[in-house]
This record gives C-alpha cells, sequence and structure tokens, in this order.
C-alpha cells in the first residue's frame, strides 16, 4: 500500500473561506503555502483537529480576533488578538481553537525542512523548534511589512510569479529562524559572487526573462544556498534577484517598443509579464510614463 504522507497544508480544518493557496518553494527541499482565510460572522466554532505535522502555522490577523485556545488538551489564557500580530502553532502539539469572533487573516503553513534548508546560512546550526508561547499575540514589524506585500497577490493570485514567491518566502522563513529559532544563530557570511558566479547567474536570468525560473536553480548553478545567493547577487549588482529581474524586464520591453512593431499585449508576454496591465503599471513605475506614451516619444 502507497504511503500518503498527511499535511496541513491546505488549511483545510479551519472550514473558512479561502481564497487561493499560493505555494512557494524553499531551495526544492519543502514547499511553503500561504491563503487568505476569513468568516465574516461570529460564532465559527471549533476548528478541525489539524493533522500531526512535523511543520508550523503562522496565523496572521488581518483584523482584531478573539477566541478561546487549547493545547495538548490545556486550555491555554488568550487576550484579544490584535490586527497586525501573529501566533504561531506547533503541528507537532495537538490543539484546537473555538472561533468566537469574526476573523480575516493570512495563514502560513511552514514545514520544519524549510528551516533545515537555512542550516548552512545560519552557520551550521539545527533548528529544531520556532519557541512561541501558544497562543501568544506577536508583534514583529519584518512580519507585517512581508504580510503586507502578500496580501494584493492573493487578491489577484496570477500576479504571483515564481519569483516573487520564492523571495517572500525565503526573508519570511529566515527571520522566523532568526528571531524563533530555538539555537543561537552566527551571523551568515558576507561576500559578493565570483566572477564566474555572476556571469552565470545573470547568463540563467537573461534567458529566463519571459518566465518564473526559480531561484534555487540559479543558486545551484552557482554552488550556493538560495539565501547566500540572494545576498550576494545583491552585492554584486546593487539589487536583490527578484527587482533585478524587474528592472531588465522594462529595459527589454523598451527595446520592443522601440524596435518592433510588436503590441503592448505582445511585449508583455515576451517580456514575462502577466497581462498588459501588469506591464503598464510597472512600466510606468519605473519610466514615469505608459509604454504606449514611451514608444510615441522614442519613435
Amino acid at each position: 500500500m502507497q504511503n500518503l504522507k498527511i499535511t496541513n497544508q491546505s488549511m483545510e480544518f479551519f472550514r473558512a473561506k479561502q481564497l487561493d493557496i499560493v505555494i512557494a518553494p524553499i531551495f526544492g527541499k519543502s514547499e511553503i503555502s500561504m491563503a487568505r482565510l476569513s468568516c465574516a460572522t461570529p460564532g465559527h466554532g471549533v476548528i478541525d483537529p489539524p493533522a500531526f505535522e512535523d511543520a508550523f502555522f503562522l496565523a496572521f490577523n488581518l483584523r482584531d480576533y478573539d477566541g478561546d485556545l487549547w493545547v495538548d488538551g490545556k486550555k491555554v489564557n488568550t487576550r484579544v488578538s490584535r490586527a497586525g500580530n501573529f501566533t504561531i502553532y506547533d503541528h507537532r502539539r495537538l490543539w484546537l481553537a473555538d472561533m468566537r469572533s469574526p476573523f480575516d487573516g493570512l495563514g502560513f503553513h511552514i514545514p520544519r525542512t524549510a528551516l533545515d534548508a537555512y542550516e548552512e546560512d545560519l552557520g551550521g546550526k539545527h533548528i529544531d523548534t520556532l519557541h512561541a508561547v501558544p497562543g501568544r499575540d506577536i508583534e514583529d514589524d519584518v512580519v507585517r511589512r512581508l504580510v503586507g506585500a502578500c496580501v494584493p497577490v492573493l487578491e489577484n493570485p496570477v500576479r504571483a510569479t515564481r519569483l516573487f514567491q520564492d523571495h517572500i518566502a525565503t526573508i519570511l522563513t529566515f527571520h522566523l529562524c532568526a528571531t524563533y529559532g530555538s539555537t543561537n544563530l552566527r551571523r551568515p557570511p558576507q561576500g559578493a559572487l565570483a566572477p564566474w558566479q555572476k556571469r552565470r547567474a545573470i547568463e540563467m536570468l537573461e534567458e529566463n526573462l519571459a518566465t518564473d525560473l526559480p531561484l534555487s536553480a540559479v543558486a545551484s548553478a552557482c554552488g550556493l544556498s538560495r539565501g547566500y545567493f540572494t545576498r550576494a547577487f545583491k552585492l554584486s549588482t546593487g539589487y536583490p534577484p527578484y527587482r533585478w529581474v524587474i528592472l531588465k524586464r522594462v529595459e527589454k520591453a523598451k527595446e520592443l517598443l522601440r524596435r518592433t512593431n510588436l503590441t503592448i499585449v505582445e511585449v508583455a508576454f515576451v517580456c514575462g509579464f502577466c497581462d498588459q496591465s501588469h506591464l503598464t503599471r510597472t512600466f510606468t513605475a519605473h519610466v514615469g510614463m505608459t509604454p504606449v506614451q514611451w514608444r510615441r516619444t522614442s519613435s
């Protein structure tokens, strides 16, 4: 009989209104998923028991929330969870929540293997767990800003490019390890890419501007971990990979607009943008005018 891996990745135990799940790979080793979970009326009730799993659940509140919590069969004293704060739950423990008030927030499913992927970047230290008091309402500006970047993506998942997902998932997981990890962490090594690594990375990214090439693949080609590569790339180019790719896409769009008769829709497709409106917004933000206006002035 085939063994099926039990996972809470889809977060169905909430029985809540849920937007599309967005899944982000981490180094090709594990996947972090996020979803917006909401219920507009009070009295949602007790969630289904989550499956026992070597993973964590991070619940970020977009509005104030009030409910009861039990961990390992014991009721936990909790206060109202405020909008902009989050709590962390360990799926290796038995926990249940009676969701009494309306709620709206983002849920992140984080496998423990996602923590293991950072051992090299964290000086070889093993992160066994994330320390957080059950039900504790945590204030964290880094997490708050990252979630702020995720909300528009969940409202329109077609914009959730693989590169964007990689970027957000990497920063979030590394921050959780460094801030709430169970061991003392050593400062990650610093340094720019070697000339051959920079050359190889730029070649791969330029060859795949129209696709969402996983940064883990580029990092692997350079013989580096995903996190180290991201820092080294920024030191070498002045931009993080995600920002660099966007700038290159805009430059390619300018070249096509000036030298070809491709339509704006076709230019957007060739340059890796989701659609014409995505190209127009990004192009205008960087160039100061729309693609149509720029084509007229450059012709």
